[in-house]
């Protein structure tokens, strides 16, 4: 049995949460070595009832909150925890590897951005150079960490293969014709009974905000649903782009109203994370389409399977993208995917989706169109999702995790 450090103290939003809250209990209950969780200081409460005396422990450091920060954190401090906790293997969960480890490591690649010249680009355009010096600079460490997991004994994963096979192309290939970078592809899960346990409705604030049909009224209108917070490259610009598309071609061929949901609020001035929502906002509304969007604001994890079921389709327009969490949920919720053409997306969504070019919102609009008027191909696409997100499971994603610890643990 080893001793294993989980570094999690990056995973402070999103899919990293998502991810602790899935595996933590399940190394807690049925894993093979002894676990450590270091996870980020504000949210130990959130962990702390999956620790057990006997197979993990959740435990915080004082590191600091920015991310150049903790890095340094990382480099210099995790090194004496390593040592005090007596830790055979370490798993860096946040892209960024510990450098000449003193233990064998396992690195998590989980961001997309690091390899997208889209996300460069869009930097660019928006003349944001504070912001893309800090990228280039996370982006060049995260490659020097993958360059130094590859030499050592140890072990890059990524969450698909798309995304595997997008980081070994970025580092070509050595006179023998191997990658000079080998990842190796460890899925994601979903389990649809943890998702869907919370039986609490959705606040009425919220339902307020959609247009519901009730008994009184004869609204006929259709909902698009995507379930992001705001930044670039979710790529929010060429959903609203086809909002008003989608919104007359609907009308000439079905008589139905649409609206586009989403659980961010995009307003001028707003910055979320870093990233400034006022030219989404401004396009709203030059387009005239406010009225046409529901902005609920962050809606809690627990009652997202609620939310889905209250939508017509799934939209998901993101130019970077490692794996796609929010896509499995709206598979595993009975919902259709309308998604950017991007390898990712199709090694999860398979059938179950229909894709568009990226920036490209009249195609986009079509195939929104499509889904929504014709119930035949919506139909065989709902079955297919139920069907595919089945094939995701976080029991056996831990399964091969620890498989992966064997292989280099110290015998």
């Amino acid at each position: 049995m080893a001793r294993v450090l989980l570094n999690a103290l990056a995973s402070t939003a999103g899919g990293g949460i998502t991810y602790l809250q899935n595996v933590l209990p399940r190394l807690s209950l049925a894993g093979k070595h002894e676990y450590l969780a270091l996870v980020p200081p504000d949210q130990i409460g959130r962990y702390a009832g999956f620790a057990n005396s006997q197979q993990l422990t959740v435990e915080s450091a004082s590191a600091p909150v920015k991310t150049l920060a903790r890095m340094w954190w990382e480099q210099t401090g995790l090194r004496r925890y390593i040592k005090s906790r007596r830790i055979d293997v370490l798993v860096s969960l946040g892209n960024f590897a510990l450098f000449a480890s003193p233990v064998p490591q396992i690195l998590f690649n989980r961001n997309d951005l690091y390899f997208s010249p889209e996300f460069t680009r869009d930097l660019q355009s928006r003349k944001l150079r504070g912001a893309l010096l800090a990228h280039r600079m996370k982006s060049w460490l995260a490659r020097q960490s993958i360059r130094q997991v590859s030499r050592r004994a140890a072990i890059n994963v990524a969450p698909t293969k798309a995304f595997a096979d997008r980081i070994q192309a970025a580092f070509g290939q050595a006179a023998d014709g191997a990658s000079r970078a080998r990842v190796e592809a460890l899925p994601f899960g979903f389990d649809v009974a943890s998702f869907t346990s919370n039986r609490k409705a959705l606040p009425e604030t919220l339902l307020a905000k959609l247009n519901l049909p009730d008994q009184n009224s004869n609204t006929n209108c259709r909902r698009l649903l995507y379930i992001s917070h705001y930044n670039y490259f979710r790529n929010f610009e060429t959903l609203i782009r086809a909002l008003p598309l989608i919104k007359s071609r609907l009308k000439q061929q079905t008589g139905e109203d649409v609206q586009l949901v989403l659980t961010t609020d995009i307003q001028p001035g707003a910055v979320y994370g870093g990233y400034d929502a006022t030219r989404a906002a401004e396009l709203i509304d030059s387009l005239g389409v406010r009225k046409n969007i529901v902005m609920l604001g962050p809606v809690e994890y627990g009652s997202l399977h609620r939310l889905y079921r209250l939508c017509d389709v799934f939209v998901c327009p993101s130019y970077s993208e490692s794996f796609g969490h929010p896509l499995v949920e709206a598979m595993a919720s009975g919902l259709p995917v309308v998604s950017a053409d991007m390898p990712v997306h199709r090694e999860i969504c398979g059938k179950a989706a229909v894709y568009f070019d990226v920036f490209d919102e009249s195609a986009l609009a079509t195939q929104c169109v499509q889904v929504l008027a014709d119930q035949s191909l919506s139909g065989h696409m709902k079955a297919d999702g139920l069907a595919r997100s089945h094939q995701f499971s976080w029991d056996e994603h831990v399964r091969q995790l620890e498989i992966l610890i064997q292989r280099i643990a110290p015998k």
